[in-house]
């Protein structure tokens, strides 16, 4: 029963996507650095007690996408981020769910597994949250910055996904 300790962190974070939107402002911080507890001791504690399994590896981008896209499109509501901003942050995210749906409609849904998280999309998503605290306690002059390097990061993140995908599929064939 303990192996399912990273699963249940993980789903947690799905749980503050659904609530972000409808939480008091001065929720947010506290909202946030839960969720950005929760991306750290889900794998954590995955790695340490060899719990990985696939619905984690599948449920923890999908945690993370439903995440960003919360916070990002709640704050585009509230003015706080414009729409090109939103799509650069995104940039990386929008990228995997056109992959994962051109996968699916390959019929290689089993080929996610060579799509594990790797360094580039670790950094996009650490900028994604460095970004959410700066819009938090009004930094917004580093914010135009930080959301470009997002996308750059992001982008990196997909060439390297998509190699990776290649890779597997030319492997397999």
């Amino acid at each position: 029963m303990l192996h399912h300790i990273p699963n249940i962190i993980t789903s947690s974070r799905i749980v503050l996507a659904a609530v972000f939107p409808f939480c008091p402002e001065s929720y947010y911080v506290l909202v946030v650095f839960a969720a950005l507890a929760t991306e750290f001791l889900d794998g954590f504690i995955a790695r340490v007690f060899n719990w990985q399994s696939y619905v984690g590896q599948v449920l923890d981008p999908i945690a993370d996408k439903l995440f960003v896209l919360s916070v990002s499109l709640t704050w585009v509501w509230l003015g706080k981020l414009d729409i090109w901003q939103w799509l650069l942050l995104g940039l990386r995210d929008f990228g995997v769910a056109a992959l994962f749906i051109v996968v699916i409609l390959r019929g290689q849904v089993l080929k996610v597994k060579a799509l594990r998280s790797r360094m580039p999309s670790k950094i996009t998503t650490a900028i994604q949250y460095l970004a959410f605290f700066i819009i938090l306690f009004n930094f917004s002059v580093y914010l135009a910055p930080l959301v470009v390097l997002a996308a750059v990061m992001g982008v990196i993140a997909m060439a390297q996904y998509i190699y990776l995908l290649r890779q597997s599929m030319a492997r397999d064939a």
